[in-house]
């Protein structure tokens, strides 16, 4: 476009008490494009929104285009001086901005040309988003979980653990391990035979907010069918990862349900291994699920911890009890 100099999309993430602004990617003038942060790059690292004011009006308000002057910052040579903000939105809850900073104003015919490339864009989400999302609560579905799971193994497997060129450039996540759990709302069934159907989706769809919530941007959430979620994140230890779910099962069991009242859910976890399959890593997960069930549900139980103790094999769960 003429007269642009940089361009990208960014994306609200909550941290802490504030919102961050997340690049997504950029692309300058004459140079290629430049991926934005990795999936799991701490939110404390990215810049809050806050500090942003010319992003709040398209955050915020929803309007069709915002444009204001760039604040005071240091300028290199040659750097535009207008940035330009057009709001994406991105399906349900999710949205971003698209941010170009050029060296004057956009007129009519570009202004109009953005429009039709985010027209396009939001197009494409949407189809994406039928065939990759669950339709009640809006997080991935199993459909795409083969493909996620495939990615965590490019990351731990023989290309992650074989010797490395001092001049290869590695993945970020190549020293971190990554972890599959499997959550299950306790007693659903009683939800759905005491108040109804719409009532139990209404619980879903509270719990998959509550998933967003508690577990981070990059995390990738799962839901496999009826009450049963699953989980694919990075964490540096057991410890880590552990703390994830109990954040995820304390905020559960604290929220007040209209009508229904407490919600709890037992969740399991595993590491997933070098040469896995996302099916052995999934019984794992599941039968950790099986075990904090059997010990008293809204509990969160690891599988390798509980393979160590030797309360869990590696074998076939052995027992056709229904514990739901």
């Amino acid at each position: 476009m003429a007269g642009a100099g940089r361009a990208g999309p960014v994306r609200p993430r909550r941290a802490g008490g504030g919102t961050a602004a997340a690049p997504l990617a950029s692309a300058r003038r004459g140079q290629p494009v430049r991926p934005g942060e990795p999936a799991w790059t701490p939110l404390e690292a990215l810049p809050l929104a806050d500090e942003r004011p010319e992003l709040r009006p398209a955050l915020d308000e929803g309007a069709s285009q915002f444009d204001g002057p760039l604040p005071p910052l240091p300028a290199a040579p040659g750097e535009p001086l207008l940035r330009s903000v057009f709001p994406v939105g991105l399906g349900g809850r999710r949205r971003g901005v698209l941010e170009l900073v050029a060296e004057r104003p956009l007129d009519a015919e570009a202004r109009r040309f953005v429009a039709g490339v985010l027209q396009i864009y939001r197009n494409q989400l949407s189809v994406l988003d039928y065939g990759e999302r669950d339709t009640l609560t809006g997080l991935l579905n199993r459909k795409t979980f083969d493909e996620a799971f495939g990615k965590c193994l490019l990351e731990i497997g023989p290309i992650a653990s074989a010797p490395v060129d001092p001049g290869e450039r590695r993945s970020p996540f190549a020293d971190r391990a990554s972890w599959l759990g499997v959550i299950d709302i306790d007693h659903f069934k009683r939800i759905n035979d005491g108040h109804g159907h719409l009532m139990g989706d209404e619980v879903l769809l509270l719990v998959a907010g509550l998933l967003r919530a508690a577990f981070r941007h990059g995390d990738q959430l799962y839901r496999f069918g009826g009450e049963e979620f699953v989980v694919l994140l990075h964490a540096d230890a057991r410890e880590r990862a552990a703390l994830a779910f109990e954040r995820f099962r304390e905020a559960l069991e604290a929220h007040p349900f209209p009508q229904v009242g407490q919600v709890t859910a037992s969740a399991g976890f595993t590491r997933v291994r070098a040469f896995d399959t996302a099916n052995a890593a999934f019984d794992r997960a599941d039968r950790a699920v099986y075990q904090a069930k059997q010990s008293g549900r809204n509990r969160v139980c690891c599988h390798d911890a509980l393979n160590r103790a030797g309360v869990l094999e590696d074998g076939e769960r052995s027992g056709e009890i229904e514990l739901f």
